[in-house]
């Protein structure tokens, strides 16, 4: 056990992070995170059906979801630099810890592809559009993850290729429209964006990543708390932990969405209160 799992007793065990296992502060945003991004996909939802205006005041309370997701995005990478100890304790090798990070990217990208044909067929269905998420946040995240991976061994220099990568999607990329099939890096034109609801492109999110990658070198070099945290969390952070948790958070992200838009369909055909 390590110095600062020591300095808090009073914590459980669950969250008494020894090196190479989890650190309950990096679950714990993790966890206010996604709860931050089901609000916000709440919000989303509600405009869907009606039931509130998209205002100014609005859109600007809105719009710092970026902020929130940036977040989200930062603490995958810096878990890309944690996994790398966890492993290592385990008696696993370097191409054990890559292959793995190849395969976790390729099911996060298996995934966004299913939603991709899910949200098409639901915006069929009730909305009779032709609309569904394109490239959205977990094509983004699996593919940066993959961009990610040999950038690894340049460790804090990512933190450099990070804000380059966020710099050029910033003020670059906005500056062309075509062609449209480079999509995925972020040029479009202004109808693409009208037939798809989530939208992130590599640039700048892959920069994101990458930051949060850079970030975790300097306070997690090898996956190891670079510095001392004598915080005892209360249970409130207990419980933002344990949603925080990888396949925990990857769970949430998936079902949420479904689960609004049933409950406010549901609500909407008995009180008459908003449609669709």
């Amino acid at each position: 056990m390590d110095d600062a799992a020591a300095a808090v007793p009073d914590v459980p065990a669950v969250l008494q992070q020894s090196s190479g296992e989890r650190y309950w502060e990096i679950d714990a945003i993790r966890g206010i995170a996604i709860l931050g991004m089901i609000f916000f996909h709440t919000l989303a939802a509600l405009v869907m059906f009606h039931v509130i205006e998209e205002t100014e005041t609005f859109l600007k309370y809105y719009n710092s979801y970026v902020f929130g997701t940036a977040i989200f995005i930062i603490l995958a990478g810096i878990s890309m630099i944690l996994r790398h100890e966890r492993m290592q304790k385990k008696g696993l090798t370097d191409r054990d810890y890559y292959v793995t990070l190849v395969n976790r990217s390729l099911l996060l990208l298996g995934i966004a592809m299913l939603i991709t044909v899910a949200t098409w067929i639901a915006y069929q269905v009730f909305l009779g559009t032709n609309e569904c998420i394109i490239f959205g946040f977990l094509h983004m995240l699996s593919i940066s993850m993959l961009i990610a991976i040999p950038l690894l061994r340049f460790k804090k220099w990512n933190l450099l290729f990070g804000l380059a990568i966020m710099a050029v999607g910033i003020f670059f990329i906005p500056n062309f429209t075509s062609p449209e099939w480079l999509f995925p890096l972020g040029i479009h034109s202004a109808e693409f964006l009208q037939h798809t609801p989530d939208y992130f492109p590599l640039f700048p999110w892959t920069g994101v990543l990458l930051l949060g990658v850079g970030l975790g070198n300097v306070f997690y070099p090898n996956g190891i708390r670079g510095f001392t945290l004598k915080y005892t969390p209360g249970k409130i952070l207990q419980t933002m932990a344990k949603l925080g948790n990888g396949a925990v958070t990857l769970f949430i992200y998936i079902v949420h969405m479904p689960v609004i838009f049933v409950i406010l369909w549901i609500i909407t055909a008995i009180t008459g209160i908003g449609y669709i």
